[in-house]
């Protein structure tokens, strides 16, 4: 039976060790076993489940859990990750990559410390919650250690370009949403989670857009050292362009 959620509770804590032992330890297990075509399949099976989740995952909220549909659009920036995660297996776009690495990891690092959740294991949304993240976050270190896409200051650049291009239109959608059909809250723009999450040490909505836009390029610019300085390292070999994911 479900249980209320407590934040860093035994198993919130026990799934952030899970999520963060899988995601670290399987990519380089594949590398290691150094087989193009298992690390390929591998690549292309992630990239199949991250898609086909963000697909599913509406419907079966709707459906199982009674959310509106409303509630469950694709918008936040943790389902923008993924799918772009996904697009980047079968298209090789670098810029795909980039959105989900760069939303990837700063978005699921709020989303799987902080999460706004209600009840905990073995809750079927929590289960399905920490799945999808899980999932993206194993996604984004696997293309890291496994492929040879290498970051630059100009890809920083273009997600920070991205995102500033993306508030207005999902604030927007926001308040056409709230105002036409059901209050929502995409990016929590509008109100803070109802869970305690970072967000709570920020001015009331919406004063607390400046203060993340200037948390989001410090974010943005820390998980972009590891390109900075491991493309150095010949065991990644970075320097090299994707080679193996082709269709």
């Amino acid at each position: 039976m479900a249980t209320q959620f407590v934040l860093f509770g035994y198993h919130h804590l026990a799934t952030i060790f899970t999520i963060v032992t899988i995601s670290i330890l399987f990519p380089f297990f594949v590398r290691f076993i150094n087989n193009k075509n298992v690390t390929r399949s591998i690549f292309l099976l992630i990239g199949f489940i991250l898609i086909s989740h963000e697909i599913i995952k509406p419907f079966y909220r709707v459906i199982f859990y009674d959310h509106s549909i409303y509630d469950v659009l694709p918008l936040h920036i943790c389902h923008i990750a993924a799918i772009s995660m996904g697009l980047y297996v079968f298209t090789n776009i670098k810029f795909f990559f980039e959105v989900g690495y760069f939303f990837g990891l700063s978005g699921n690092f709020l989303a799987i410390i902080t999460p706004d959740l209600d009840f905990s294991f073995p809750d079927a949304e929590y289960i399905t919650y920490y799945f999808g993240h899980g999932l993206l976050l194993l996604g984004v270190i696997y293309a890291c250690v496994c492929t040879k896409v290498q970051l630059t200051w100009w890809s920083v650049l273009r997600v920070l370009l991205f995102a500033i291009c993306l508030l207005p239109i999902i604030y927007g959608l926001n308040i056409y949403i709230s105002q036409f059909f059901k209050d929502v809250n995409y990016w929590y723009l509008m109100i803070t989670p109802a869970a305690n999450t970072l967000l709570d040490i920020f001015p009331s909505p919406p004063m607390h857009i400046p203060y993340l836009a200037v948390l989001t390029v410090i974010i943005f610019s820390l998980i972009y050292l590891p390109f900075k300085y491991l493309n150095k390292i010949s065991y990644l070999n970075f320097n090299e362009k994707p080679t193996f994911i082709k269709m």
